[in-house]
């Protein structure tokens, strides 16, 4: 995907203005998200007098990884945007100097007036992305033991109870039975 910036000098300097941008863009391959279909969707910034409002929507469909199985899944992402961009250059004026805003008010996508749309599309694509994907609820995972996928069928791994965390439970049991035998 190429990268996206947006100068948006002209709402930011005339309260009211609004501005209208449709979204279609090829795939995006970063590290840490792959796009299968392209981006689609529309954002609308308006200037409120404080603030640039964007919102709009998006979607595209994604390449994941499953959890517990590895195997490659694609999930449908849809995006609802509501972002409040500060105005750099109008609290500047409203605060009688040119001194730079406070780190914690500066929002790092949208500088000197141009939005990082590319890298604000990315950041809101990212979030939808569940942590652990999983291709299903019933997915079975690897075997510890050969790395098989258990989707697939059972291994021919032994069963190793001993591994298991709940094996000295099955200790304190034999040994609650033996003391009732008594």
């Amino acid at each position: 995907m190429k990268e996206m910036k947006l100068d948006l000098s002209e709402i930011a300097t005339t309260i009211g203005k609004s501005y209208h941008y449709e979204i279609k863009e090829g795939c995006a391959d970063y590290e840490d998200l792959r796009c299968t279909e392209p981006i689609t969707g529309s954002v609308d910034f308006t200037n409120t007098g404080r603030m640039i409002v964007a919102r709009g929507s998006l979607s595209t469909t994604v390449e994941l990884e499953c959890s517990r199985c590895l195997e490659r899944l694609t999930m449908s992402v849809d995006v609802k945007i509501d972002e409040q961009l500060p105005i750099s250059s109008l609290q500047a004026l409203i605060a009688g100097h040119e001194e730079e805003l406070p780190e914690e008010e500066m929002e790092p996508l949208f500088e000197n007036n141009v939005f990082d749309l590319s890298e604000f599309i990315r950041q809101m694509v990212l979030v939808q992305v569940p942590i652990k994907p999983l291709c299903s609820e019933a997915c079975l995972g690897l075997c510890p033991t050969c790395g098989r996928n258990l989707n697939d069928g059972p291994c021919d791994c032994p069963v190793n109870v001993e591994a298991s965390p709940f094996a000295a439970l099955a200790d304190i049991l034999k040994d609650e039975g033996k003391r009732g035998e008594e």
